[in-house]
């Protein structure tokens, strides 16, 4: 097999190359998928805008919510423009049922 940035000849089993050190791509293995930003639904304190960014990196929620701040003071509060416009953008977490093999419970028939 040859590196796809050079061209030299890579070992069997590689995951680099010793050569230019770009990460080879093991043929039958998709890359994995970047986790979706969604505002979060539980832990937030308005929109869950900081929530689901922080939750998207993997920062600390405190400290998105404080660099907000930091940025709204210095900002002169334009930066609520922003927030604002991402409360709507960002879509909503999906709602997932905990129990991936039994269903909601259904309303029964009323009284």
């Amino acid at each position: 097999m040859n590196c796809t940035a050079c061209g030299k000849e890579l070992g069997p089993g590689a995951r680099f190359c010793s050569y230019c050190g770009q990460a080879v791509a093991v043929p039958g293995v998709a890359p994995p998928r970047a986790q979706r930003l969604y505002r979060q639904t539980e832990g937030r304190m308005l929109g869950g805008v900081c929530a689901g960014i922080a939750q998207h990196f993997g920062w600390d929620v405190t400290l998105v919510r404080l660099a907000l701040l930091a940025i709204v003071l210095c900002g002169f509060g334009a930066p609520l423009i922003a927030y604002l416009v991402a409360w709507i953008v960002i879509p909503k977490q999906p709602l997932v049922w905990p129990y991936a093999t039994s269903s909601p419970p259904s309303s029964g028939p009323l009284a």
